[in-house]
């Protein structure tokens, strides 16, 4: 039997001036909520926004929302140097993605 593989996950500091904004969502039934935290290149917490919607929407589309509201976030701030995080790894491959994407999702993102 092969040994159960230990990964540790831990956060990962942005370059020097750069803000690193780090954003989650949950969905439940009819309601999605979503978090985002942002700090800087020494892991200073600079600020953050939580929220909660009335919407019926797939993890993708709660992300991209959570996306746009750290980026809206980001603009209240006047930061020009950002990195943004998610842990949804079917959204960050879409995002990555080489191709032109154009159903509703690529179009709106």
């Amino acid at each position: 039997m092969l040994p159960k593989l230990v990964v540790e996950k831990v956060w990962k500091k942005p370059g020097q001036g750069v803000v690193k904004i780090n954003f989650n969502i949950t969905a439940n039934g009819k309601k999605m909520s979503f978090g985002l935290l942002a700090r800087d290149h020494d892991g200073f917490v600079l600020g953050g926004r939580a929220g909660v919607m009335d919407k019926n929407v797939q993890a993708e589309w709660a992300e991209l929302h959570a996306l746009e509201e750290s980026i809206s976030f980001a603009r209240t701030k006047n930061w020009l140097r950002l990195e943004f995080e998610s842990g949804c790894i079917s959204f960050v491959n879409w995002l990555n993605r080489m191709k032109p994407d154009f159903s509703t999702m690529g179009h709106r993102i």
